[in-house]
């Protein structure tokens, strides 16, 4: 516990912190990803079968929402020629397709309902405050923090490339790029809101699979509910 998630715990603050004042789009997600490998980190140091289970909700999700964002970003900086946030501002305008797409994703990795990253991000809360442990007070408060960090950065992101303001001194003119450049992220993100909204008739099947294979042993019962009350 001491090693493993205490490592994961300092990894999801420190990445989440860093992310917060990245300009660079795809240095913001890095950051975040680390800061989400952290929080996987720290479930798996829990000696919890139910902290397993989150951790390995976690990792479906987070491989879902975040390569739809980089491909979004790799978009971006593919028509509009940068990946600054200081010059990608009003994006919205000129590539309302790819917004939408990008903008799912990130709410996604903020955790907002009806998103698959909201379901296992309720998991990770959920761990955070009922295993016990030596920092049994300090681990939720800190999860908290790391969480409120994860949805400013996602809202940095979408505010600052989508809605603020107008362009400033990119190479080219953005447009939205070629359709088969979309499919991926288009697939993608279908599959952060049907995870969402049905995750029993979409994920669980895959999620028990990894989750046995991951415990070695018969699987924990545990609820993908959306809902479960305050």
């Amino acid at each position: 516990f001491m090693v493993v998630s205490l490592t994961g715990l300092t990894t999801l603050l420190l990445g989440a912190y860093i992310a917060l004042f990245k300009h660079d789009l795809k240095g913001l997600l890095a950051y975040s990803t680390i800061s989400h490998l952290g929080l996987i980190t720290l479930l798996l140091g829990l000696n919890s079968d139910l902290a397993a289970v989150a951790a390995v909700f976690h990792i479906i999700n987070h491989a879902t929402f975040k390569a739809s964002l980089f491909m979004a970003a790799g978009i971006i900086d593919h028509e509009s020629g940068s990946r600054d946030m200081r010059k990608l501002n009003g994006l919205w305008k000129y590539m309302p397709y790819t917004a939408t797409l990008a903008i799912v994703a990130a709410l996604s990795m903020a955790g907002v309902p009806l998103l698959n990253g909201f379901l296992s991000k309720e998991m990770f809360f959920d761990r955070a405050l009922n295993d016990p442990s030596s920092f049994s007070l300090l681990i939720p408060i800190l999860a908290t923090i790391a969480g409120v960090f994860s949805v400013a950065y996602s809202l940095r992101f979408v505010h600052n490339v989508f809605f603020n303001g107008e362009l400033k001194d990119l190479p080219k003119t953005p447009h939205e790029p070629p359709r088969f450049m979309k499919i991926p992220v288009d697939l993608l993100v279908i599959l952060c809101f049907v995870v969402g909204t049905i995750p029993m008739y979409t994920v669980a099947p895959m999620l028990a699979v990894a989750v046995t294979g991951s415990l070695q042993t018969d699987l924990p019962e545990y609820s993908l509910a959306i809902w479960h009350g305050f």
